[in-house]
């Protein structure tokens, strides 16, 4: 019985430190990323803010547009392990700029990208994630286990996939 509590004991107290890691860990989490693409940056940032286009994702199993109106869209994606992410459009400026809001259960935060062009039909693509972890426990947990910065580089390869299948048509 005595090893019952110890072992209670302990996992109560690893909790609590986690927790309070977690409490102390800064409020937001950032990543940025960028990468050059061979393509105009009229063509990357449509690419870029087409939703219904979204199959050559390999992070998504669906995306679902729930509302539009003229440049405001809201819609969820479900990623392939089932999470479900809503997002609001925030600002677009045609070739140049986007940005969008996210919220999910245990998240909120905010996306922008820029598209500059680098010349030759290069566009340089700078990607920044701001993410807001609302729960001091699973956010000392994300450290470990929410790479953001790998989740970009995985997005910004399957946009490059996708610009040179663009080329090719």
């Amino acid at each position: 019985m005595d090893m019952l509590k110890y072992t209670l004991l302990i996992m109560a107290s690893l909790a609590l430190i986690i927790f309070i890691i977690g409490l102390l860990l800064p409020k937001e989490r950032t990543e940025s990323r960028q990468t050059l693409f061979n393509a105009s940056a009229e063509k990357v940032y449509n690419t870029v803010t087409n939703n219904r286009d979204w199959h050559y994702r390999n992070d998504l199993k669906d995306l679902k547009i729930l509302e539009q109106k003229d440049e405001i869209e809201i819609w969820e994606e479900t990623t392939k392990d089932g999470s479900i992410i809503k997002f609001r459009t925030g600002e677009k400026t045609p070739h140049s700029f986007y940005s969008f809001y996210m919220e999910s259960n245990i998240l909120t935060g905010y996306w922008t990208a820029e598209f500059k062009d680098a010349g030759n039909n290069k566009t340089l693509f700078i990607a920044t994630e701001h993410i807001y972890i609302k729960n001091p426990f699973v956010k000392t947990l994300s450290y470990l286990f929410f790479d953001i910065g790998k989740m970009m580089e995985n997005y910004q390869s399957d946009l490059h996939k996708k610009l040179a299948e663009q080329s090719f048509r």
